[in-house]
């Protein structure tokens, strides 16, 4: 069930890796240091209502002494049952918002990483904002890991995703990451920033976001005619005026 809060766009979802508080607490007895998961909520205030709530998940696992173990909340949340209840919380995310509804938006968010973006598609589709909207999106493999596919093929036959690139890096001989994307779009991604548009990468931190930010970096190097010095300045001047920003884990 949902509690009785006005949810808004990019709000973060807190669930606890077990189905109440008080299981948590005997949990920590055990795991120490470990900490509720935060979820970036995918669903859009606008399209889905607010007693409605979508997040992306993917199921990890992990070995101790060579027996497998899923992940502590995607292990709970894929054996979820329809009726079940879980406790959560909402938590701001005050950093991850959108401009104005006119600008134009980058979105690089591979694997998971896409929530938040697929609440920026629905939110702007639904608010008629007239901002392009473009998006880097990669995973492992195009036939099981393409997430939201079809509704990301619907939103680039309306126009509500001016771009869509795409990285599937175990279908190619040669791997190919989002990053390999945005350096074959360097001098349209360059005039995009030019013309105000925000940046904004969202998913694992390393090695991803750290090879996508290098790679943002060349392109403002080579692009904008800039020493390496200026390109770091140029970034960074973004992300102070809330131009370019990062939700990395």
């Amino acid at each position: 069930s949902i509690p009785e809060v006005r949810l808004s766009l990019l709000d973060l979802l807190r669930i606890y890796p077990v189905k109440n508080a008080e299981e948590f607490e005997e949990v920590l007895q055990i795991l120490t240091g470990q900490a509720p998961r935060l979820y970036s909520i995918s669903s859009s205030p606008e399209a889905h209502g607010d007693t409605e709530i979508h997040i992306t998940v993917a199921k990890s696992e992990f070995f101790i002494d060579h027996q497998k173990h899923n992940g502590l909340c995607s292990g709970l949340l894929s054996e979820f049952k329809e009726g079940e209840e879980i406790e959560f919380y909402i938590q701001e995310a005050a950093h991850f918002k959108l401009p104005e509804p006119d600008k134009d938006i980058i979105m690089i968010g591979p694997g998971t990483g896409i929530a938040p973006f697929r609440s920026f598609l629905w939110e702007r589709d639904a608010t008629g904002a007239e901002g392009r909207n473009w998006l880097f999106f990669g995973d492992r493999n195009f036939v099981s890991d393409f997430l939201y596919q079809t509704e990301l093929q619907d939103f680039l036959k309306t126009g509500s995703l001016a771009h869509l690139d795409l990285a599937f890096s175990r279908d190619t001989g040669e791997k190919i990451y989002v990053q390999h994307r945005l350096e074959q779009k360097a001098q349209e991604i360059f005039h995009w920033l030019e013309g105000g548009a925000t940046l904004y990468v969202c998913g694992a931190k390393e090695p991803m976001s750290r090879d996508v930010e290098q790679t943002l970096l060349d392109i403002i190097q080579k692009e904008g005619k800039r020493s390496k010095e200026e390109a770091v300045h140029y970034l960074e001047d973004l992300e102070l005026s809330g131009r370019y920003a990062k939700d990395v884990y």
